[in-house]
């Protein structure tokens, strides 16, 4: 009868335990949820991210060229890529497909065709060292990902491209970017009106050649670039950013009442202005030359929105370097690479999405900036990008010479620091031309349907002091540069970078950019440590677990002969 008993009792248990599982499945189906117990919660989606993927409506498929035998550092670049994206596809309703590949396999002329056909779709390959049982090897991998949605293909490269970072750092920041970069390309693929960007004509500005680079990049990242003309016409409110790159000639007023508008009507702009005329063709041949301030009658439109153009150049002893012939052997000049205090390299330590975790910007003959006016609600002000710690600006007019590189700086005199090279200004900002409307510009506006306003809607710009950081050089033979890529160093810097967060940013509508803000913290063993002290935790690892199964099996033993023996 007692065994009958336990029969029944064991039977009821197992069909409570059934019950309780198929009610927590039933939960489980009509509720999600998920819970992030790290500290800086590595593993929570943005609010903006998930908004994006609740919205998709089909299936979003990614291959991820981040298979094989990797070093440590490299797995966890690959397994943070596969962790985001099941984050993703849980969001997404199982909208996200992905699958990683091992370009390394196959033959020789397979590998060779594979690697061929991922530099053409814009994957750049690493060439890392892998260390063997009796030596170090060279292995080539593609960190990169390829997203494809309803015949559209996307490259994004994983891998930061950081000078002056350590190995861990910038796989770390790699780690960092991975949800900013896999929900900005979803973006991209699937927005269904392309963002529009104009580059402005008519003011002298740089040239097609100088910009291709540039604009071939947006492009390829689902942008509708086009120029306008602005002794022309108005701009269209289809427009996204304005961008002014390098203007040398003055605005008139009817084409600065033509940017206000755009402002006024929610249009952002990219202001990227020398206030100083000074080129290196105009060093060649002189063994001096003075900069003098541009005449570009912007001042007031600027000083209006919250931002002065002073006239002066820096000087910076992080800086760029150029050749300087130092001799001659034979009929052969003998060229050396010296520091061109001119052409500043700019490392951000802002923390502002648009900068952060972000390589050196290369600047030439750059001058600084002033936020003017009062703080109000209406409008902020962030700086963004500035000088090292040892700066100086010279105020016009700027006496520029060769000779200067031929001697040590003086450190002492490079005293100031942090000179401000460019800034970011969001809000409702106050028209220019308030109170001083002429009447052929309200005809103008008349005829275009379109009402005068006196303060913007919520809008964005960005101004910086040198419009040379948008320009990609070109070789004597003609075939364009990539933009950043230094020719006499071969260095290539964040240029691009830069200016595509910034784009992202003025187009932002979403606030996706704000993920490049997420922080994942280094936690890095003490090496010293771990050496002095590896035997007595491979014991405790070996022995503690044993331990515990004995203790939990003889509890377990003589609970069940104390339950049984009666």
């Amino acid at each position: 009868m007692k065994r009958k008993s336990l029969k029944y009792q064991a039977l009821f248990r197992f069909i409570v335990a059934v019950a309780i599982l198929l009610l927590l499945n039933f939960i489980g189906n009509q509720y999600y949820a998920r819970f992030d117990l790290t500290k800086e919660k590595r593993y929570s989606l943005s609010t903006a991210t998930k908004q994006l993927l609740n919205s998709l409506d089909d299936e979003v498929y990614v291959k991820i060229y981040l298979e094989g035998e990797f070093p440590a550092g490299f797995k966890r670049l690959r397994n943070s890529a596969k962790e985001t994206l099941d984050e993703f596809k849980a969001y997404s309703g199982n909208n996200i497909e992905y699958v990683f590949i091992n370009p390394s396999l196959g033959t020789a002329e397979e590998r060779n065709a594979l690697y061929k056909e991922l530099n053409a779709k814009g994957l750049m390959p690493t060439n890392l060292q892998v260390k063997g049982e009796e030596a170090y090897s060279q292995k080539i991998i593609f960190p990169g990902a390829i997203f494809t949605y309803q015949g559209r293909e996307l490259p994004v490269q994983l891998l930061e491209n950081q000078i002056g970072f350590g190995p861990q750092q910038v796989l770390n920041n790699s780690v960092e970017l991975l949800e900013y970069k896999f929900a900005n390309s979803i973006k991209k693929l699937t927005q269904r009106n392309r963002p529009r960007i104009l580059f402005t004509r008519g003011q002298g500005e740089l040239p097609d050649r100088n910009i291709t680079d540039f604009v071939k990049t947006l492009q390829g990242l689902q942008y509708s670039v086009d120029t306008i003309n602005l002794t022309q016409q108005f701009i269209p409110q289809t427009a996204n950013v304005l961008i002014v790159a390098k203007p040398t000639l003055p605005f008139r007023e009817q084409e600065k009442f033509k940017i206000d508008q755009f402002i006024m009507n929610g249009g952002s702009v990219l202001w990227l202005v020398d206030a100083m005329d000074a080129e290196m063709d105009s060093l060649q041949g002189k063994p001096v030359y003075f900069s003098q301030p541009r005449n570009l009658n912007l001042e007031d439109q600027l000083f209006k929105y919250g931002v002065r153009l002073n006239y002066d150049l820096v000087q910076d002893l992080q800086c760029n370097q150029i050749p300087l012939v130092v001799g001659m052997l034979g009929d052969q000049p003998q060229m050396e690479l010296r520091p061109w205090y001119y052409y500043p390299l700019v490392v951000s330590n802002n923390e502002h999405a648009i900068v952060r975790n972000l390589d050196a910007v290369a600047f030439r003959f750059a001058g600084t900036i002033d936020l003017v006016g009062k703080d109000s609600a209406s409008v902020s002000k962030t700086p963004l990008l500035h000088s090292s710690q040892y700066s100086k600006a010279l105020l016009s007019p700027v006496r520029l010479h060769f000779s200067m590189l031929k001697e040590p700086p003086d450190q002492n005199t490079f005293q100031q620091k942090n000179l401000l090279l460019g800034a970011l200004l969001e809000g409702k900002f106050e028209s220019v031309f308030k109170n001083r409307v002429a009447s052929s510009f309200a005809q103008a506006l008349d005829s275009l349907e379109q009402p005068f306003l006196e303060q913007s809607i919520f809008s964005k710009m960005i101004v910086l002091s040198d419009g040379d950081v948008i320009k990609n050089d070109v070789s004597k033979t003609g075939s364009v540069y990539p933009l950043g890529f230094y020719p006499y160093t071969e260095q290539t810097f964040a240029n691009k970078d830069f200016l595509l967060n910034c784009i992202e940013y003025l187009v932002d509508d979403i606030k996706l950019i704000e993920t490049r803000n997420k922080e994942v913290r280094l936690r890095l063993l003490d090496n010293t440590k771990v050496k002095a002290e590896a035997a007595k935790w491979q014991l405790i690892n070996v022995a503690v677990p044993l331990f515990v199964i004995a203790f939990f099996g003889i509890i377990f033993n003589w609970i069940r002969k104390r339950r049984y023996s009666r």
